[in-house]
């Protein structure tokens, strides 16, 4: 049974909360270390949240009214409200633990310019929302690039000031063009408005030029993140070797803490992270300095489940059973080929266009070696129910050409950028082996170690090999299928996979 409220704690919830008598109500116009001190409670106290609020307020722990008329405040009277605000935060925020406090707190940032190497570093942190600057729909501005500090006081400047300006001017300058090919290849269709038909070839002109993007090039981010998980994040780009990602981090912080001011404290540079990373690439050089890499498939399933229908069969049966894991195993494995297929059908056939399969799924894992341009990277990062480990972006494995560049008549400018960007590459390397990757095209491509579960594997499978998806993860979506279906047959059927070529899919 819900509390029940005199007029007068009526008054004063009714801003905070959407119901003063439903068991079942929103927060609302609260701090977000006082939401998490709130959601704390729960842990430890007998009362409902609205009684521990009332408690809160009236024993002047917090003072809300203060905090919506900051702004007609003098600086004393300021400096006062701070100081309540920080007798808050360690009385309740540290007092009830770190962890366990943080991740009902919610911070919202905005990134604004910064690089396309520095959002793939932020958004490495899985358990956030993230919204990046699309390569699709907007038009990058031919001067908003990164300038690497180590590399502008180095005898290197000019050199990459120059790549990087090249290579974006002659993103900017071949748009026009693109469009028109566009246009005259497909013609608009009686029912399609000319601005619908303008917006639609602008947007494929710019999927095709997103291959000459410099990795330098400035973008914006926006990410949602609890304050546990925005820690972790900041202490590793604290930690990072790259001053970009460190300067980054430094912002971040400075500006969560206006929001979570407590729960960002111990977000710090962190030996054990960046000397870690030093003594790995050490060895890693020490150990394949010599050694080139093997030719290779882009998509390689390099680890997989011999026995996938045995275990999924039992995975599935295992929740609906009253006995051990090894006695379902044991019963599933003397079932014959016909009867396992039959009990994953039975848990799959169901599915509609727009359902997830259920969870037994996650229990299969599957590893893959891919190696694919940066620019189709960037958009398959962003399925975070995934272990990836991804190599430095270099030259080693060459640039992707897309056949429209070819076939609009671009090739010579296209290769000519590349080689210029590679060649500016080689030169710094030499010196400053990780800010050189800076000066590489998004068409350049990456090697990244990928496991994912076979649920997300569904998910990712049927998403990027979309008609409306970009052709470079399309055909690593379709390649990623192919390999599942070449050891598992039986469970590829189940997944809903567009293997068509669509020219035009993004029109």
């Amino acid at each position: 049974m819900s509390d029940a409220f005199t007029r007068e704690e009526v008054a004063v919830l009714t801003p905070y909360v959407t119901s003063v008598d439903q068991p079942i109500y929103a927060l609302k116009n609260l701090p977000e270390e006082v939401v998490a001190v709130l959601f704390a409670y729960y842990s430890r106290s007998r009362e409902s949240l609205r009684r521990n609020l009332l408690k809160l307020i009236r024993d002047q722990d917090i003072d809300l009214e203060t905090r919506f008329k900051a702004s007609a405040l003098d600086e004393a009277e300021l400096a006062d409200a701070r100081e309540k605000a920080r007798q808050f935060h360690e009385k309740w925020v540290v007092g009830y633990g770190h962890a366990s406090v943080a991740e009902h707190a919610v911070v919202h940032l905005a990134v604004e310019d910064v690089s396309i190497i520095a959002t793939k570093i932020i958004e490495d942190t899985r358990l956030a929302s993230y919204t990046e600057k699309s390569t699709r729909y907007v038009l990058f501005d031919s001067e908003k690039f990164f300038r690497v500090p180590r590399l502008m006081q180095s005898p290197y400047a000019a050199l990459y000031e120059d790549t990087v300006r090249s290579l974006l001017n002659t993103y900017v300058t071949l748009v026009p063009r693109a469009v028109a090919c566009v246009k005259a290849r497909v013609p608009r269709r009686p029912t399609q408005s000319e601005r619908a038909y303008e917006t639609a070839c602008r947007a494929k002109a710019y999927d095709l030029l997103r291959y000459l993007l410099p990795a330098s090039t400035l973008t914006n981010l926006g990410l949602t993140i609890n304050a546990r998980a925005l820690e972790h994040l900041l202490t590793k780009l604290l930690s990072h070797p790259l001053e970009e990602a460190r300067a980054i981090g430094t912002a971040m912080k400075l500006e969560a803490e206006k929001v979570v001011p407590t729960l960002l404290k111990y977000a710090d540079y962190n030996p054990y992270l960046a000397e870690t990373t030093q003594a790995m690439q050490a060895l890693g050089h020490e150990l394949f300095a010599e050694e080139t890499p093997l030719e290779t498939p882009s998509v390689s399933l390099v680890r997989f489940p011999v026995d996938a229908e045995e275990q999924l069969a039992a995975a599935i049966l295992y929740g609906h059973t009253t006995v051990s894991w090894l006695q379902v195993v044991e019963r599933v494995n003397k079932l014959a080929p016909v009867q396992r297929q039959h009990i994953i059908d039975e848990y799959l056939r169901r599915r509609g266009p727009h359902d997830q399969p259920l969870r037994a799924l996650e229990h299969l894992y599957y590893t893959f070696d891919i190696v694919l341009d940066y620019g189709a990277f960037r958009d398959i990062q962003r399925h975070r129910m995934a272990t990836q480990t991804r190599q430095e972006l270099s030259t080693r494995y060459g640039y992707s050409v897309p056949e429209d560049i070819l076939a609009y008549g671009m090739g010579d400018v296209f290769h000519a950028c590349m080689g210029r960007a590679a060649e500016a590459y080689n030169r710094i390397a030499e010196t400053f082996p990780l800010e050189a990757s800076y000066v590489l095209p998004l068409a350049y491509r990456i090697r990244v170690l990928f496991t994912w579960n076979l649920r997300e594997l569904f998910h990712f499978i049927q998403l990027r090999s979309a008609k409306q998806g970009h052709v470079s993860y399309r055909r690593i979506a379709q390649e990623v299928y192919h390999e599942i279906e070449r050891v598992h047959p039986t469970l590829a059927r189940y997944i809903g996979v567009d293997l068509e070529d669509y020219q035009l899919g993004r029109l």
